[in-house]
C-alpha cells in the first residue's frame, strides 16, 4: 500500500475512532472557524517583481469527543504576482487538507497525536505558476498561505508536561513520513520530490514572574535526505538544513489592559546537494507586542506591532507590521474578528547601496462559531 493510501486510511480510522467515544472529557469547545484574509505588498520600482498579493479563505473545525480532540483544516487561496513589464500571473486553488487527532490520558499530562496531510492542494503546476507560489513562500512576508501543497504525509507525536519547582515544563517529539509528489511540470515532464523523514523536538516552560507570566521555548528539526527526479529520468538528492526556533514571551496585566511582549528567532543552516552547499541558510528574528483592552463585556480592542529582521545567505530585509483588531462577541456562540494591518519595510541586496522600499497592508475578517 502506498503512503498516500495509508494516510487516507489512517485519517478515516481516526474519524471512526473519535465517533465511537463518549464525551466525558472536553479540553476545548467544539467550533467552526472561517473568514477571509488578504495581504498585499508593493515592492517598489527597481525590482523585477513589482507586487505580491494574496486572498485566502480558511476553514477549520475542532471537535472534542471523549478524551479525543479531532480537528481538520484547509484553505482556498489566490496568489498574484505582477512585474513591471506587464506580466501578471494568478494561482488559485485549494491547499492540502490536514486531519489531526489527539488523545489526552486521564492524568492530562500526556497527549498522543496523529496528523494526516491529504494531498488536496496544488500539484503538477506550470513552471510559471510554481514561481508565483515560491515568491510567496518566504516566512518574512508572512502570507496567510505560504504553501499550497506538499503531498501526502503522516506525522505521529507525543507530548508531556510536569512541574519542576515553580516552573511548568513541557516536552514533545514528532516524526513525519512523506510520500513523493509532483510540485510542477516542465518541458521534460513531471518533477517529483520525496521529502526525507523529519524529526522534531520541542521543549517549553512557563512560570509566574511578578504580576505576569513568563514563557520560553525551543524547537529543533532535522531531516533525512530528500530525493528528486525529473521527467527526463535524471535524479538526485538534497539534504535540507537543520532548523532551530527559540522563543520567549511575557504577559502581564497593566491597568485595564493585558499586554504581551514576545521575541522569537528562526535559524536554518544551508542545505546541500551532492556535497555542494545550496547557499540557502537564513535567519529570521521577530520582536513584538500585543495588547487587549476591554471596551465592553462583548467588545475588545487588540492592537499590535511587530518588527522582523531577515538575513538570508546574501542581502537582508526589515519589516515593521502594525495591526489593529476588534474581537466582537455577537452572541454566546458567535465571535467576529476584523483585523487591519500595515507593513513598512526595506530589502537590501548583496551589493551595497541597492535597496528597495516595501509597502503593504492587509484586511481580514474571521468568524468563529461555537457548535
Amino acid at each position: 500500500m502506498s503512503l498516500r493510501l495509508a494516510a487516507r486510511a489512517l485519517g478515516l480510522l481516526i474519524v471512526m475512532a473519535c465517533q465511537s467515544l463518549g464525551a466525558q472529557y472536553v479540553p476545548e469547545p467544539r467550533a467552526l472557524s472561517t473568514g477571509i484574509e488578504t495581504r498585499y505588498y508593493d515592492l517598489g520600482p527597481n525590482l523585477a517583481v513589482s507586487s505580491l498579493g494574496q486572498i485566502a479563505i480558511p476553514v477549520a473545525l475542532v471537535m472534542p469527543l471523549g478524551r479525543f480532540v479531532f480537528d481538520a483544516g484547509a484553505w482556498l487561496a489566490s496568489t498574484t504576482l505582477s512585474r513591471h513589464d506587464g506580466f501578471r500571473e494568478t494561482v488559485t486553488g485549494l491547499t492540502d487538507t490536514q486531519l489531526r487527532a489527539a488523545y489526552a490520558f486521564r492524568s492530562e499530562s500526556v497527549v498522543l497525536s496523529a496528523l494526516v496531510n491529504l494531498p488536496t492542494g496544488a500539484r503538477d503546476l506550470t513552471v510559471t505558476e510554481y514561481a508565483v507560489l515560491a515568491a510567496a513562500s518566504s516566512s518574512f512576508f508572512a502570507f496567510p498561505v505560504n504553501a499550497y501543497g506538499s503531498g501526502a504525509s503522516l506525522t505521529l507525536g507525543a507530548a508531556g508536561a510536569f512541574e519542576w519547582g515553580q516552573w511548568n515544563v513541557g516536552v514533545a517529539a514528532s516524526a513525519r513520513l512523506s510520500d513523493d509528489f509532483s510540485p510542477f511540470r516542465d518541458g521534460e515532464g513531471d518533477f517529483t520530490y520525496r521529502s526525507g523523514l523529519e524529526v522534531r523536538l520541542r521543549g517549553g516552560a512557563d512560570r509566574l514572574v511578578g504580576n505576569g507570566r513568563l514563557a520560553v521555548g525551543a524547537t529543533f528539526s532535522t531531516f533525512s535526505t530528500d530525493e528528486f527526479a525529473t521527467g527526463a529520468g535524471a535524479s538526485g538528492v538534497y539534504r535540507p538544513g537543520r532548523r532551530v526556533i527559540a522563543e520567549a514571551s511575557y504577559t502581564a496585566l497593566i491597568g485595564p489592559a493585558t499586554l504581551t511582549g514576545y521575541l522569537w528567532d528562526f535559524y536554518r543552516t544551508a542545505g546541500d546537494s551532492a556535497g555542494t552547499s545550496a547557499g540557502n541558510s537564513e535567519n529570521l528574528l521577530a520582536a513584538g507586542v500585543m495588547g487587549r483592552w476591554t471596551l465592553r463585556p462583548t467588545l475588545f480592542f487588540e492592537p499590535g506591532g511587530e518588527f522582523r529582521w531577515y538575513a538570508p545567505e546574501e542581502g537582508s530585509a526589515i519589516m515593521l507590521e502594525l495591526s489593529a483588531a476588534l474581537r466582537i462577541r455577537l452572541s454566546p456562540r458567535y465571535t467576529l474578528v476584523p483585523i487591519a494591518k500595515l507593513h513598512f519595510g526595506r530589502l537590501e541586496e548583496p551589493e551595497p547601496g541597492l535597496g528597495h522600499g516595501i509597502r503593504g497592508g492587509g484586511l481580514s475578517v474571521l468568524l468563529r462559531w461555537s457548535l
